[in-house]
């Protein structure tokens, strides 16, 4: 309630007024708060480190690298874990609360996935230099790299072109393993590939798809084998342990499809 009146020619009669002037509140004030108490306080600070740029989750460190400048060089894959020490008396692995693993990779001129080189990855290093916590120790490492060939049989319809059918059927496919969208540690679930193939329109049924682990630098593929029949559970392709990446590196000549009849 505001009340205003002009009293200038008597300023003994408005301070008489005002010194009369009484309010009733029926209803509580809310929304007010009485002072922080100590663990306010100490969860307010947890939270404002991510106001001051800090990294403090795993989820801060992966977007603070992917973040860098390009300038410095650019950082097409992030991964991070808990570092651990083997145990010289058992060999177990055991955990170390005070360092960080970052496993991460780099692209080629043509989209493929790389390691970085010595200049990126020290500028990674003096970036997270910058906005770490004390008490972290970041080690940079390298992703592995799996690389594979897909092969996969259909059953079109009768007024399909087949030719135009399978050509569809293997865009789809390289766009759901567009490097850009693929992840460290990522599975491959074969009923999503299933889907993504029976969805092009012609499609009548997907009868088999297979995937085959293809390695060798020599070839141009990944330095590293993996044993893709122990790694397939329920029909899910898992990574290796060690954070490692599928990719499927020459989709145009790694993709095989065949149209069969019943």
């Amino acid at each position: 309630i505001i009340v205003s009146a002009d009293y200038d020619s008597d300023d003994v009669l408005f301070n008489a007024v005002k010194d009369s002037l009484q309010v009733n509140n029926p209803l509580p004030a809310t929304g007010g708060n009485s002072g922080d108490t100590i663990e306010d306080i100490r969860l307010n600070s947890v939270a404002n480190f991510g106001a001051q740029n800090r990294t403090v989750t795993r989820e801060d460190y992966i977007i603070r690298v992917l973040s860098m400048p390009s300038k410095f060089g650019k950082i097409a894959k992030a991964y991070i874990t808990n570092d651990e020490q083997i145990d010289a008396g058992n060999g177990e692995r055991i955990l170390n609360p005070n360092a960080l693993n970052l496993y991460t990779l780099g692209y080629d001129q043509n989209k493929n996935f790389i390691n970085l080189n010595p200049a990126t990855r020290q500028n990674v290093i003096a970036y997270l230099e910058e906005h770490r916590l004390l008490t972290d120790a970041i080690n940079i490492k390298d992703a592995f790299i799996i690389n594979f060939k897909l092969e996969f049989d259909i059953v079109t319809f009768k007024n399909f072109s087949n030719n135009q059918v399978l050509l569809n059927c293997i865009n789809a496919l390289k766009r759901y393993f567009n490097p850009d969208v693929w992840q460290i540690n990522q599975p491959i679930i074969l009923s999503e590939v299933y889907n993504v193939i029976g969805a092009v329109s012609g499609v009548q049924n997907v009868n088999r798809v297979h995937l085959n682990n293809v390695s060798g630098e020599s070839l141009g593929y990944s330095k590293y084998s993996y044993d893709f029949n122990s790694a397939l559970i329920n029909n899910v392709l898992y990574p290796s342990m060690d954070p490692s990446i599928f990719e499927l590196k020459n989709p145009d000549q790694d993709i095989t499809g065949r149209i069969v009849n019943y």
